[in-house]
């Protein structure tokens, strides 16, 4: 049985961390009567902690599913990754790397990317070559949005219209106001006037 997202011949690990031959079929979930593959473990492996099968079943204890990612912030991934550096060798001591982890990162801004726009994170279509490519991407998303938060204070100041003071300039003012709002961003990253 052939994966969405998965290339042939790429290894493929069961929920537990065992490595599946070709001959075996890729365990899958039911969800609600449809077909849900594991992706966080997919995921996991992709980004490099393919290892050892210990490691990825306590990130997963973490982050069971992929959409348990989305209330996570950059400082969440730190301290996990902080938290299983600290511990003693018998208690799963883990280290990530500096790699894993800002993978690990950008995932996590891949998954909000889709919750920005309403949509559940799939790995259809994916490979692990192009799914490096998209987190990559959602990771450059992420500075670009930081950038524009910390400068949008000062420019949102600077493209307020004022009060209106006058029925008659409505349209002048209106059209300002929408440049302001373009200039603010939401909580989620999404420029305010495209929330209005």
């Amino acid at each position: 049985m052939a994966e969405a997202g998965v290339a042939p011949g790429a290894v493929i690990n069961n929920a537990q961390g065992e490595n599946l031959g070709a001959d075996q079929e890729i365990p899958q979930q039911q969800a609600q009567g449809e077909v849900v593959v594991d992706m966080m473990n997919h995921v996991l492996i992709w980004i490099g902690f393919d290892d050892v099968v210990a490691n990825r079943q306590a990130l997963r204890s973490e982050i069971a599913e992929i959409k348990d990612m989305v209330d996570l912030t950059e400082k969440d991934i730190t301290e996990l990754q902080e938290l299983y550096a600290k511990r003693t060798q018998n208690a799963g001591q883990m280290y990530f790397g500096l790699q894993r982890t800002k993978q690990l990162k950008a995932t996590l801004h891949w998954v909000q990317d889709f919750a920005r726009v309403s949509k559940v994170p799939t790995l259809e279509g994916l490979t692990q070559e192009s799914f490096k490519a998209a987190i990559s991407i959602a990771a450059q998303r992420a500075d670009i949005r930081k950038k524009e938060a910390k400068d949008a204070s000062s420019v949102s100041s600077e493209a307020s219209p004022g009060k209106l003071k006058d029925d008659k300039k409505w349209q002048e003012w209106i059209t300002g106001f929408e440049n302001m709002l373009s200039t603010l961003l939401g909580v989620n990253g999404v420029p305010l006037l495209y929330v209005i």
